[in-house]
């Protein structure tokens, strides 16, 4: 299942827990982004793939039967992305301004996100994920790695 929707501002999408259907949501976020002037759209795609990769395969559990909910806002000079999931959610303080180690196979969603988006936000359970990217944002830096693989930054 995936549907979407969108008004003059914003964009709704609603779709499964599984991977295929992110394709098609960034091509969505994509097309009404451009549709509404320049903005940095390679920080906004990364940024927005990572969460709902995240959603997708966390909260979601790959499991057919949750649903993904990705809202797209645009603000006055930014454009808002609030990503949830059914899961229960998980511990983003723990999370936040680390490293993984450089042999890891996967946790580095959060690590791109805080270095793209200009404000990351959670809800407290840690499966409602609030992006802001200015459209006159700073490009994006690769995080600072720690001397000591996993060591927080």
């Amino acid at each position: 299942m995936y549907e979407s929707r969108s008004g003059p501002n914003d964009l709704h999408m609603v779709f499964t827990a599984n991977t295929r259907h992110i394709d098609r949501a960034m091509s969505e976020v994509a097309d009404f982004l451009t549709r509404h002037g320049p903005w940095p759209l390679f920080d906004i795609k990364l940024i927005v793939r990572e969460a709902l990769l995240n959603a997708v395969l966390h909260g979601g559990s790959g499991d057919g039967r949750h649903q993904v909910t990705c809202d797209l806002r645009l603000l006055d000079d930014a454009m808002e992305c609030i990503v949830s999931d059914p899961g229960p959610g998980f511990d983003w303080k723990a999370r936040r301004g680390r490293v993984p180690p450089l042999d890891a196979e996967n946790g580095r969603g959060v690590c791109i996100m805080e270095a793209y988006a200009d404000v990351m936000e959670y809800n407290t359970a840690g499966n409602v994920l609030r992006l802001v990217k200015k459209r006159d944002g700073k490009p994006g830096e690769a995080p600072h790695c720690p001397d000591e693989p996993g060591e927080a930054t």
